[in-house]
C-alpha cells in the first residue's frame, strides 16, 4: 500500500498544474481584452489622428495662401471687396468670372499694379459669371461671398486667387470647395450653411447688371475710375498693365478738360 509520502508529490503536482492552467487562461483573457480594446478604440484613434493631420495641413495652407494677399485689408469697405488702400486715387473695378481662362491670365496684372503703385491704385472685384460657365461660375462667386462674410476681405482675395490656380476653368471647377474655404480661414459648418442659403445670388446679379450698364459684355473687363472726380474709362479684355496705366493717364489729362457725363449705372 503506497505511503502518504508517495501521495504528496502527486497532490502538489496537480495543484501546480491547475495553477499553470489558470495562469494561461488569465494571460489569454488579458490578451483578448487588450485586442478587443484596440479593436474598439482604433477607429476613433485613427479618425482623431487623421483629423489632427488635416487641421495641421489646413493651418499651414492658410498661412501660406494669405501671405500672398497681404495688401488686402481684413475688413470689407462698405460691402466692397477691395485690394489695396481704400482711399487710393484710382480704382480698377474688375468684372470677372472665376471660371474664365482669360480672367485667370489677367488676374496677376491688377494685383501687381496695386502692389507697385504705392497706395495710388486699388482693385475692386465685381462678379460677372458668364452663362456658359454656369452653374460652376455662379457657385464659385457665391462661395467667394460666403468666404468674405465668414473670414474677411483678405480671405476673399485669397479664395479667388486659389480658385484660379486650382480650377480646370471653363465650368469644370475644383474638386473640394469646402477644403479651399477652410484653407483661407472659413469655418466649415458656417460656410456650408451660407452656401445652402443662396443669400448672395441677388448681390451677384446686381453686380452683373451694373457691369452691363457700364458697357461690360465679357470678362475680364476693367472700369478704371478716377476717385477724385468719378470719371471712368472701360478697358475690355485681358489687357497688359500698360493699357490700364494708359487709361489712368487719360483720366489725369481729363481733369483739366470740361467734364463729360460719367457712365451711367442702372438704378438699383
Amino acid at each position: 500500500m503506497p505511503s502518504s509520502n508517495n501521495r504528496l508529490p502527486l497532490t502538489v503536482g496537480l495543484s501546480a498544474l491547475f495553477a499553470v492552467a489558470a495562469l494561461g487562461a488569465s494571460v489569454m483573457y488579458t490578451e483578448h481584452a487588450i485586442n478587443q480594446a484596440i479593436a474598439e478604440q482604433l477607429p476613433a484613434g485613427v479618425a482623431a489622428a487623421l483629423d489632427a493631420k488635416e487641421q495641421a495641413e489646413v493651418a499651414a495652407a492658410k498661412l501660406q495662401i494669405l501671405s500672398q494677399w497681404s495688401a488686402a485689408s481684413d475688413i470689407e469697405v462698405k460691402g466692397r471687396n477691395i485690394y489695396g488702400k481704400a482711399d487710393a486715387e484710382f480704382t480698377l473695378v474688375e468684372f470677372s468670372d472665376l471660371e474664365c481662362p482669360f480672367c485667370k491670365r489677367f488676374h496677376d496684372t491688377p494685383k501687381s499694379l496695386v502692389e507697385q503703385a504705392g497706395g495710388k491704385i486699388n482693385w475692386e472685384w465685381q462678379h460677372y459669371p458668364l452663362q456658359f460657365h454656369n452653374p460652376t461660375a455662379a457657385k464659385a462667386a457665391h462661395a467667394a461671398e460666403c468666404v468674405s462674410e465668414i473670414a474677411g476681405n483678405q480671405a476673399f482675395w485669397a479664395f479667388t486667387g486659389q480658385w484660379f490656380e486650382r480650377s480646370a476653368m471653363n465650368g469644370q471647377g475644383i474638386d473640394d470647395i469646402g477644403r479651399l474655404a477652410r484653407e483661407v480661414g472659413a469655418d466649415s459648418q458656417t460656410f456650408d450653411a451660407c452656401m445652402a442659403s443662396g443669400k448672395y445670388k441677388q448681390k451677384i446679379q446686381d453686380q452683373m447688371d451694373r457691369g452691363t450698364a457700364m458697357g461690360v459684355t465679357g470678362t475680364p473687363a476693367t472700369v478704371v475710375v478716377d476717385n477724385t472726380n468719378g470719371q471712368k474709362i472701360l478697358v475690355k479684355g485681358a489687357q497688359p498693365a500698360k493699357a490700364l496705366l494708359q487709361a489712368i493717364g487719360q483720366l489725369v489729362e481729363q481733369r483739366n478738360q470740361p467734364a463729360s457725363p460719367p457712365i451711367q449705372e442702372k438704378a438699383e
